[in-house]
């Protein structure tokens, strides 16, 4: 039997910040492009945390979409980008989260 670990994102939600989940593989070209610049987000904006959450279960070579964190959250791209505002509401998921993230990066 398989056990399934799921991932509460409400127990990484930062209280008073935007909280931007980043659900990424090591086997994703883009994915890896996008870590240094979500790295200096999280470094250069106080009000700004980033949790990043690999898909990939131990051992999986190449993107695992067959991962139990990849089923519980329907993922069918990578990166994919969830953000919660300060109060822990979902404010952008997706392609919104991606343009609103990567405003700001300028």
């Amino acid at each position: 039997m398989h056990r399934r670990i799921l991932i509460a994102l409400a127990d990484h939600l930062v209280a008073g910040k935007t909280t931007v989940f980043d659900f990424y593989s090591d086997f994703c070209p883009p994915c890896v492009a996008m870590t240094p610049k979500l790295e200096k987000l999280h470094q250069s904006r106080a009000d700004v945390v980033v949790v990043k959450v690999d898909i990939n279960r131990p051992g999986v070579k190449g993107i695992d979409w067959k991962s139990p964190v990849a089923q519980q959250y329907k993922l069918r791209s990578i990166p994919h980008l969830k953000v919660f505002g300060p109060t822990g509401k979902l404010v952008a998921e997706g392609d919104d989260a991606r343009a609103m993230v990567g405003r700001w990066f300028k």
